[in-house]
């Protein structure tokens, strides 16, 4: 495992740290704790695929991002059209 992908994968474990922090806080009865345990279990969640996935998350979003991102669909396509 290389350096950058430990980083990807230590802020999956911080964000999964604060957004249990942040589900525990919201427990309260005051109004509109319920959103901040939505947005503590949704960053819970993220976190949760970056410790997982690590670097390949954020190679996945730039490549969602690009403008080549239809490239493989388009030449498998090309190649099914042909005789």
């Amino acid at each position: 495992m290389t350096r950058r992908d430990l980083g990807w994968r230590a802020a999956g474990v911080a964000m999964i740290i604060l957004g249990w922090s942040a589900s525990l806080g919201a427990r309260s009865d005051a109004a509109g704790m319920e959103v901040l345990g939505l947005l503590g279990f949704s960053l819970a969640m993220a976190g949760l695929v970056l410790a997982v996935q690590g670097r390949r998350v954020a190679a996945a979003l730039r490549v969602e991002r690009s403008r080549h991102r239809d490239l493989p669909m388009r030449i498998r396509s090309h190649r099914m059209r042909r005789p």
